[in-house]
């Protein structure tokens, strides 16, 4: 299949829609995974095991405890990010993927469904049947989200203040990249940037001038600069999850009787250019 091929005609408005939802969800779950790497180093906080696992916890509880639905709800789309750049790998973990600092893609993804499960099991039921997770593992995880909760809050707790507040500033940085502005302008309309500042801007004993930018960096990341005490989100990670549904649903509207030549799904990477990631325009 050609990257020319990929048109926004190809795909339904509900289908675009979706797209862009899942986008900003896993841009939510990841920017709260950064600020964890924020509270950590801001506040001093212990961390026992390894910090990108803990900081995975910290996200996932942020999200569920929350009183926003939407942000409750994300965790789905969240989970479902890293299943599908698990597939998306095709061949299997590598020798690096083994010494990385994060888990393996589908432990991550299976660790926050674990979470989904002991925070709400009724909520979550029919994502979490749709995926065959054992009963006994769903036993287990009702314990394991309250550790992970109870850890969490009772660090957090020690450094709330109702009488503070924290300046954070955000930023929309223009995209250096035409083809990466609509991801731009995406993220920007669904505030998604704020949503830090509305959880930590109030109550937390965090020193001022936190900045929270998005921006063009040249490669599909995010990350807490400890030095010049910024979390940055990378427009081109937004063009990669969006290459991902571009992927899923193209072998969603394959016929059945399709070759293995036609339906095969390309990479992320070769999708996220200006033909093929159309998810990208409004409906």
């Amino acid at each position: 299949m050609s990257s020319t091929a990929l048109k926004a005609a190809d795909f339904t408005g509900e289908q675009i829609e979706e797209g862009q939802k899942f986008i900003i969800n896993n841009a939510l779950f990841i920017l709260f995974h950064e600020s964890g790497h924020m509270l950590v180093s801001e506040l001093g906080l212990p961390v026992l095991g390894r910090e990108e696992d803990a900081v995975d916890g910290l996200s996932s509880v942020m999200l569920l405890e929350s009183e926003d639905e939407e942000l409750k709800a994300a965790m789905q789309d969240a989970a479902d990010g890293w299943f599908l750049i698990d597939e998306a790998k095709g061949e299997g973990p590598q020798e690096s993927d083994f010494i990385d600092t994060h888990g393996l893609d589908r432990q991550r993804a299976y660790s926050m469904v674990c979470m989904m499960s002991g925070a709400d099991s009724d909520y979550f039921q029919t994502f979490i049947d749709s995926l065959d997770f054992p009963a006994e593992r769903r036993e287990e995880c009702g314990g394991e989200y309250a550790k992970t909760r109870d850890s969490w809050f009772g660090l957090l707790e020690q450094h709330q203040d109702e009488a503070r507040k924290t300046r954070f500033t955000v930023t929309y940085e223009p995209a250096d990249n035409p083809d990466l502005q609509p991801f731009a302008d995406l993220l920007q309309e669904a505030q998604v940037l704020e949503a830090i500042e509305a959880t930590y801007g109030e109550g937390y004993n965090i020193p001022d001038g936190i900045k929270v930018t998005a921006k063009t960096c040249g490669t599909e990341n995010a990350f807490w600069n400890e030095g010049t005490r910024e979390i940055t989100y990378c427009y081109e990670m937004a063009a990669y999850h969006a290459a991902l549904m571009v992927n899923y649903f193209t072998n969603q509207n394959a016929p059945a009787d399709a070759s293995t030549e036609q339906v095969e799904a390309q990479s992320p990477e070769a999708e996220a250019d200006a033909n093929s990631v159309k998810l990208k325009l409004k409906d």
